[in-house]
């Protein structure tokens, strides 16, 4: 089984938000989705919770949170799954993203 293959329930992948800002932002729960190494399944209802920042990032960085993206690649528009993750620098998070499959 290669890379691609494994896949993951998101708890297992994305942090939880612990930052005391998380409580004014609504996401889905981690358990209703799928990560893999390219892409994260998700129903219609799990996707819809997601805030769409298509055009910008949302404000406020910190582990754990998660938004969603529209957008066009060779004429074909995709969704994307974002979520912050801590670094080894304390003051920085990473961006993780991955192409949103609808199950």
């Amino acid at each position: 089984m290669n890379n691609e293959e494994i896949v993951k329930y998101a708890n297992e992948v994305i942090p939880s938000m612990t930052d005391p800002l998380g409580k004014y932002w609504s996401q889905p729960e981690l358990s209703k989705i799928l990560i893999g190494e390219v892409y994260a399944a998700m129903s219609q209802e799990t996707f819809n919770q997601l805030k769409d920042y298509s055009l910008t990032n949302p404000t406020g960085v910190y582990e754990g949170k998660m938004w969603r993206s529209q957008h066009n690649q060779n004429g074909m528009m995709f969704h994307y799954l974002h979520w912050w993750e801590n670094s080894e620098d304390p003051d920085k998070c990473k961006h993780h993203t991955r192409k949103i499959l609808i199950v």
